[in-house]
């Protein structure tokens, strides 16, 4: 029994988040995968943060058309429903905001490729989708990179509470959603197989 009283510990000051939500009763996963195979052998894809692996271009609505195409309907419902998902996210917090831009990319990793640890500058949110996921493959990992990372209690050593990683579950059909501001990284895997993700970068306004 501790001889001290009323301690408090307030684990909401300056929080993280992830918000996550799963699509597969709202959504045709392979019709998902099928739309990013299609779209993968159609674009070329960019540089970006993708070492061995396959960025897509840029996707999102351009004066008021989904581009790469509405034809890629299954693609298009993950943005759609994305952007539902973060505007209720805002709505049952009590913020008077919106998902304001969104814009979309697809990556793929075969074995051995990775992202390297970067974030996506001065961005309000950014979410992920798992399409298809290999066997031993994990997810986005977080990393925390303020000044409490040089302190002592955040070490090799200590609980989960205080780590300064933290590695998302890559599950098939599983949205996730995180603030913006955080450095994050993707580790490469041995299996067989690609982990095919969509990407998602949310700029957030007043109503």
């Amino acid at each position: 029994m501790s001889k001290f009283s009323d301690c408090l510990l307030d684990k909401n000051l300056f929080p993280s988040f992830i918000v996550s939500t799963d699509l597969t009763p709202l959504v045709d996963n392979e019709g998902v995968r099928s739309d990013f195979i299609n779209l993968r052998n159609e674009d070329s894809g960019v540089k970006k943060t993708n070492v061995c692996g396959w960025h897509s271009k840029v996707y999102g609505y351009v004066d008021g058309q989904f581009v790469p195409g509405t034809e890629f309907s299954h693609i298009k419902k993950i943005f759609d429903l994305t952007e539902e998902f973060v505007n209720e996210f805002l709505e049952t917090n009590h913020t008077d905001l919106f998902a304001d831009r969104i814009f979309s990319w697809l990556l793929e990793n075969g074995p051995g490729a990775y992202n390297v640890i970067h974030n996506h500058g001065k961005l309000d949110l950014i979410g992920v989708y798992y399409i298809e996921v290999p066997k031993n493959s994990e997810g986005l990992t977080l990393v925390r990179t303020d000044a409490f990372t040089h302190t002592a209690l955040c070490s090799s050593n200590s609980s989960s509470e205080f780590t300064s990683e933290f590695t998302i579950d890559a599950i098939i059909g599983r949205l996730y959603i995180i603030p913006g501001n955080l450095y994050h990284y993707v580790k490469p895997f041995d299996n067989e197989g690609h982990r095919r993700s969509m990407v998602f970068n949310i700029n957030c306004s007043p109503k």
